[in-house]
């Protein structure tokens, strides 16, 4: 028996309902940072040693920069970072990558 897609949502008719639901809460945040950080190197190529993954907050990428010099060409590239790296998921869930200095 497939879910029953009347149900209002967080109230399950079956168990197979209640597996699906925990399934979607859980998989979604560690995969997606599982996934970053493996990608992250291939992605940024030579500057990956020139920038340090510090997080994502609500869809935006912070990462430290060890120069000016480096902050300002992940300024430029930051676009095409963002689309190269959003490629690996199913949804697009990077919005934009910024620096911190903290």
């Amino acid at each position: 028996m497939i879910g029953n897609s009347d149900a209002p949502r967080g109230r399950w008719s079956n168990a197979g309902d209640l597996v699906a639901a925990f399934a979607r809460r859980t998989q979604a945040p560690t995969d997606r940072l599982a996934i970053l950080g493996s990608v992250w190197d291939k992605e940024c190529g030579a500057y990956a040693k020139h920038w340090a993954l510090i997080g994502v907050k609500k869809g935006v990428l912070y990462v430290r920069p060890k120069s000016s010099a480096a902050a300002q060409e992940l300024h430029m590239r930051s676009e095409g970072l963002v689309k190269a790296l959003n490629k690996y998921f199913s949804r697009p869930w990077i919005i934009a990558v910024r620096t911190s200095y903290r």
